[in-house]
């Protein structure tokens, strides 16, 4: 299968490998909330690509929805209730919705959007 067209100026995919362990690196010596939204949205553009590549691998599809899960998590915020309170039930039909948007393919989707704007010009860190 061959990848979405936000993919078409993409590295190899070995070489992307390295780049994402490179991040993953300079993380460690420097943190900082750029550099960690980078490292999520390559890392899950990279497993997605994976899971493109090898559409038949039902491990590698559920590895790349839980990256782009991830990935939406960090930039949308992830929401948390606890106990009952009014906006439970407001939330519990905004997740009924995104269940349905994920269904749809929606955060791996995301994932392409995100890549394709970060290849028209990465942020620099």
């Amino acid at each position: 299968m061959l990848s979405p067209e936000e993919y078409a100026d993409a590295p190899p995919i070995i070489r992307e490998i390295n780049t994402v362990l490179h991040l993953v690196a300079a993380l460690r010596i420097s943190y900082t909330p750029e550099r960690e939204r980078e490292l999520q949205l390559r890392k899950a553009a990279l497993l997605d690509r994976i899971a493109l590549a090898t559409p038949d691998d039902t491990d590698a599809a559920d590895v790349a929805a839980d990256a782009a899960q991830a990935l939406f998590d960090l930039d949308n915020g992830e929401v948390k209730t606890s106990g009952d309170h009014p906006q439970d039930e407001v939330l519990r039909t905004l997740y009924g919705q995104m269940n349905d948007w994920i269904r749809g393919g929606g955060p791996r989707r995301y994932v392409r959007q995100q890549y394709a704007a970060y290849s028209d010009g990465p942020p620099v860190t």
